[in-house]
């Protein structure tokens, strides 16, 4: 670490003015702006300020400032890979050697009176009732600026949100936490594991717990689980399935619509000789609500009963293969039924956090 040489003093000076001391000291708050537009950590942020201001009155002069100034700046320009647990000699003011001394003494006194330290304990899992209700607010917060809109949040907004409540935590900790509870790394997560991605950091800044290399099994599937995609369009809702080789099937005109496969299904049930092979092209998209695809389900079922009977009786008519294909259809209507049923469930959800909340605003 180079020493300090009167250029730097110079402009350590030019700075210092500029914020508008009072009584020749700057406050915390004047120096702040500086200190978060370094990008350093608040942990690497508290460190420099305890060092500099050395007679702990929470103001610097110049000599406490050009401290404060020379170390945020050999943390940014790398000239240092951490903040030392003291100041070096060249670095003291020699008005300030003797504060400097007796706060090292101090110390030494404080921590031979201090019991052994102990290991930082680690991460309870359990989160309790009001923990819940506390978590959930800040939840909540995160989800009003929602840039996702289906209910999950990102890293950028649950960090923002806990840097203004937990300012023992550094930005690794948070990369480490969204790691362990977004093993999939995936853009944004649920309300569950955001929860418990807040439990861990608190219990990181107000015990010094340590963060887990691992999560317990029965939380497993709460951090491994695919977040629903509440658009239709997604890759989730594409649930169609390849058709049968058309080889083994009657070339017969396929239909895409709702009506088409009502009215064809009635004018089969018609015609006891015959049965055309119905090719159903559903476009999933259309599918909005829960009556559509209930509706749509019960049409394709009434036809594929129909057609197992006949193929029973021994018709044949290629209807072996439409089954398959009915089936499928079947299939991808319950998946369907079953995204529209979480839809509602998260719509109820919502409406009671809202309820919550206007209850909490009102008393």
């Amino acid at each position: 670490m180079p020493k300090l040489e009167q250029f730097e003093i110079k402009k350590y000076w030019q700075i210092f003015s500029g914020l508008k001391p009072v009584d020749q000291k700057v406050t915390h708050d004047q120096v702040l702006p500086i200190l978060y537009n370094s990008k350093q950590d608040s942990s690497v942020l508290n460190k420099i300020w305890f060092l500099a201001d050395i007679d702990d009155d929470d103001n610097l002069d110049f000599e406490e400032f050009v401290i404060c100034m020379r170390l945020l700046f050999d943390m940014v320009n790398k000239n240092i890979d951490k903040v030392p647990d003291e100041l070096p000699d060249w670095l003291i003011p020699g008005s300030k050697y003797k504060l400097v001394k007796e706060r090292i003494q101090r110390k030494q006194k404080e921590n031979e009176s201090l019991p052994p330290q102990k290991e930082p304990p680690k991460v309870d899992w359990y989160i309790s009732p009001e923990d819940m209700k506390y978590y959930n607010q800040i939840f909540v917060q995160c989800n009003s600026n929602d840039s996702t809109n289906d209910g999950s949040v990102t890293f950028t907004e649950l960090s923002l949100q806990l840097k203004n409540k937990f300012f023992n935590i550094s930005s690794s900790d948070m990369e480490k936490v969204w790691k362990l509870v977004n093993p999939k790394n995936l853009n944004s997560i649920d309300k569950d594991p955001a929860l418990y991605f807040i439990h861990i950091l608190r219990q990181r800044n107000d015990l010094g717990s340590l963060i887990p290399s691992d999560v317990p099994k029965n939380l497993e599937g709460v951090f491994n689980k695919q977040p629903i995609q509440y658009d239709l369009k997604s890759e989730q809702a594409q649930v169609k399935r390849s058709t049968i080789n058309q080889s083994t099937t009657t070339s017969e005109p396929n239909t895409s619509t709702n009506t088409a496969i009502a009215s064809t299904t009635n004018d089969s049930i018609n015609n006891t000789n015959s049965l055309p092979n119905v090719d159903a092209n559903i476009d999933m998209n259309k599918i909005t609500t829960l009556e559509d695809a209930k509706l749509i389900r019960e049409q394709l079922q009434g036809l594929l009963n129909y057609r197992n009977d006949k193929y029973v009786n021994g018709q044949n008519f290629s209807a072996r293969a439409s089954n398959y294909n009915l089936q499928s259809f079947i299939e991808d209507l319950d998946n369907i039924e079953q995204q529209v049923n979480e839809l509602t469930v998260y719509l109820n959800q919502k409406k009671q956090e809202l309820n919550d909340i206007n209850d909490e605003l009102s008393k």
